[in-house]
């Protein structure tokens, strides 16, 4: 398996228009079973409707349904990836900006959207990954007995 974000990302795109009604956008996410949705201005990307940013708006504003999804989308600056990126990237990205989903940019137009369950699947199919990360001074087993043991554990569970 090659270690790209082109991997392990999703190019199942959902998106909504910007001017829509949120109402439209929750039920998009509904219909879709997602937990999010990229908003378009035109042809444009500008940002990602979550779950959260609908919740945080309700407890902000009365008759949330009713206003736009610009409205209620994150103001954060959209973080993006590119599709050749290593995993760790994007992992190292969602901790530094404090997001669950990455759209992954090619040439300008999103290819696909990783999130942090993608990269978390990743690392228990990688748990050589996850050990480099604990990177322990004074392991009290050895690496390979570790990774053996992470192995079996990933094949018990059908990760």
């Amino acid at each position: 398996m090659e270690d790209t974000l082109r991997s392990i990302m999703s190019e199942r795109l959902i998106a909504v228009g910007a001017d829509e009604p949120a109402l439209a956008a929750i039920r998009k996410m509904v219909e879709k079973d997602v937990g999010a949705v990229l908003v378009k201005r035109g042809n444009r990307i500008m940002g990602i409707l979550t779950e959260r940013d609908i919740l945080r708006a309700a407890t902000k504003k009365e008759g949330v349904l009713a206003l736009r999804v610009r409205e209620i989308t994150s103001r954060r600056r959209l973080v993006t990836a590119k599709p050749d990126d290593p995993p760790l990237h994007a992992l190292r990205l969602m901790a530094q900006h404090q997001v669950r989903r990455i759209p992954v940019v090619e040439k300008g137009r999103v290819v696909g959207i990783v999130t942090e369950r993608d990269l978390v699947t990743w690392l228990l199919r990688r748990p050589e990954v996850i050990l480099d990360l604990l990177s322990m001074d004074r392991p009290a087993v050895s690496r390979d007995a570790l990774v053996a043991l992470l192995t079996e554990l990933r094949l018990r569970e059908q990760i």
